[in-house]
């Protein structure tokens, strides 16, 4: 009698045991925010060449939290000048992030890159991190000295609320 009752407690196991595999799993997603703000961010790439006037340019994003986007600016130009048929790359300034709220501030995840074509070189500098913007006040994301030509570059951002 003992035997049966434990044979039928394992096999009543055995089965529920089995059939609980073929279940479905089902996750739990986190749901996105619900008041996503979205916010203009302002930007100046100021450029000091040894000798010569500084430079400024300003570029606008705006961006809604937790989302990235990104500025790009140049010309498409043959690798080999020579060459009809010469591959070819993009030179400019590439300009990509994205904004996380943390508190009443906005971290802002940058990734920088700018190049050029001087004769047959192609000269390119990068900066990829992280800088806090506080409600309409410029920030310094990036300092970057080119150690070719010694140009130094300053990228800072302001970000302010849109809605």
């Amino acid at each position: 009698m003992l035997a049966r009752l434990f044979t039928a407690v394992a096999a009543s196991s055995l089965v529920f045991g089995c059939a609980s595999t073929h279940l479905p799993v089902v996750q739990a997603q986190a749901a996105p925010p619900r008041d996503r703000h979205v916010y203009r961010l302002d930007f100046v790439v100021a450029s000091n060449d040894p000798g010569r006037p500084p430079e400024n340019s300003a570029y606008t994003l705006n961006l809604e939290e937790w989302d990235s986007g990104e500025i790009r600016m140049g010309s498409n130009v043959a690798l080999s000048p020579s060459a009809a048929s010469s591959p070819r790359m993009d030179v400019g300034l590439k300009l990509r992030g994205s904004i996380r709220p943390a508190g009443d501030d906005l971290v802002f995840h940058g990734a920088l890159e700018m190049s050029s074509r001087e004769d047959t070189t192609i000269q390119k500098i990068s900066a990829d991190g992280d800088a806090v913007l506080t409600g309409g006040r410029s920030a310094l994301v990036a300092s970057l000295e080119d150690p070719l030509s010694h140009r130094h570059y300053q990228v800072t951002a302001a970000a302010t609320k849109l809605r």
